[in-house]
């Protein structure tokens, strides 16, 4: 049988959807007693994912920064956000 390989475009944003989702999680659920301090760790990680992005870009030859980078990682964090918001009510954390 012939080998076909497939090709997945842009499958690194996934990869940066499910690392920033680890990231909000922990972060999300470290706090969990201090419910008021979901929204600012969903901004300091967005803006750390820029910043990384604008590092890439800037300080290395051998990485490029990427908006659509910034997009995947901004979307694994609101998907944290979201898990963390259907536990909280489950939960009744907040």
């Amino acid at each position: 049988m012939p080998s076909t390989t497939v090709k997945i475009i842009n499958i690194d944003k996934v990869y940066h959807s499910i690392a920033y989702f680890t990231l909000g999680v922990i972060w999300l659920f470290s706090y969990y007693k201090k419910p008021e301090k979901k929204y600012l760790i969903v901004i300091c990680c967005i803006i750390f994912g820029i910043i990384i992005e604008i590092i890439q870009n800037k300080l290395t030859t051998y990485r490029s920064g990427d908006y659509l980078d910034v997009i995947a990682n901004s979307c694994g964090i609101f998907l944290a956000l979201l898990i963390f918001n259907l536990f909280s009510k489950k939960k009744k954390i907040n």
